[in-house]
């Protein structure tokens, strides 16, 4: 095999990365749709986080791999932080047939975890973390690093009808529902509304409004929307969602957002975009709510079962501030968190 190196992003390497990207997504799936450069500038050049990349170049200067992070701050303890998620990983096909130690996508991911871990004056996260597919699990776990934490990771799902949205609309006696529209003043309501709660999510993404902006309200080519629950008037609960996933009549509740263990308040928010799916044309709601998850308990007693996803969820921990199982415990992880939905 051919030599090749391995180096930090560099203005102008998103033309190559992207053309990359689309030839090895787009492999054996006719109804892939490419990725536009609109798209990648906004989940990289407009992250508020910054961006973590990384590109491996052959002989003559090209583009042969890439290993991008979306780096996002975090909570942990109480202290705003910072971690990643590992996505868009992927080889040349010619550049491929191998996991030895040395080959492209181990050196790549190596160095991503030199670079970017906790060792670096210029990048330092706390963790990263990945939902990698049945074939990148062997070697991210066995010669990368990471370490397992839910395999599978469970989501929480309900086939939505009208007695059931009748029910949940009782139980939300003294809850008023509303849609927020995604204004400046809407996106300082929910980051209050986080903070206010902050004890809650003892190891999770810190949702402040710049980053809300970015993940929901700016991000391109889906129409996230985003309800309000009140109680006496006052704001205690939200949560983000689409209608709608991958062309499938799924309704994903994609983030979570304040109080998640009084059942009342889901009760209410879940009600409207149970009606709001049942227009569309959908029942099938689906979330994810990790163990340590206040909302977890309030969801299951309000008629929600689990089911292992497709995913599995995995962290390399690089902090000084909390160890590993008690991360397994205390990290709390939605839809939203991930590239996914």
């Amino acid at each position: 095999m051919s030599s090749f190196d391995v180096r930090l992003y560099e203005p102008g390497d998103e033309v190559g990365i992207l053309e990359l990207f689309n030839r090895v997504f787009a492999e054996g799936n006719p109804a892939y749709v490419p990725r536009t450069m609109d798209v990648w500038k906004h989940i990289y050049e407009a992250n508020p986080a910054g961006h973590e990349i990384l590109v491996a170049t052959d002989e003559t200067g090209a583009i042969i791999a890439n290993y991008s992070a979306i780096p996002t701050h975090c909570n942990v303890k109480g202290q705003r932080l910072r971690c990643a998620q590992a996505v868009d990983t992927c080889v040349a096909p010619e550049w491929r047939g191998s996991l030895r130690r040395n080959s492209v996508f181990v050196t790549i991911a190596k160095r991503y975890v030199e670079v970017f871990g906790n060792t670096h004056p210029e990048y330092t996260n706390e963790y990263m973390f990945g939902l990698p597919n049945e074939k990148a699990f062997p070697v991210g776990t066995r010669i990368i690093g990471y370490k397992p934490v839910h395999c599978p990771l469970m989501r929480q799902v309900k086939l939505a009808d009208e007695a059931w949205i009748d029910d949940l609309a009782a139980r939300a006696e003294g809850v008023e529902v509303v849609e927020l529209g995604g204004s400046d003043d809407d996106l300082a309501l929910l980051e209050a509304l986080y903070l206010e709660h902050l004890p809650e999510t003892p190891l999770a993404a810190w949702k402040d409004a710049a980053h809300l902006a970015w993940r929901y309200r700016d991000w391109p080519g889906v129409d996230y929307r985003c309800l309000l629950a009140r109680r006496h008037g006052r704001p205690a609960a939200a949560m983000v969602f689409r209608l709608g996933w991958m062309g499938q009549p799924i309704v994903p509740l994609v983030d979570w957002i304040g109080a998640g263990s009084d059942p009342a308040l889901l009760a209410g928010l879940i009600a409207a975009v149970g009606g709001l799916a049942l227009q569309a044309g959908g029942r099938h709601l689906e979330t994810w709510a990790t163990p340590g998850m206040p909302h977890r308990a309030s969801l299951l007693e309000l008629g929600f079962g689990e089911e292992p996803s497709p995913f599995n969820l995995c962290i390399m921990d690089f902090s000084e501030h909390f160890e590993f199982e008690w991360a397994k415990a205390h990290w709390i992880l939605t839809m939203g968190d991930s590239d996914i939905y």
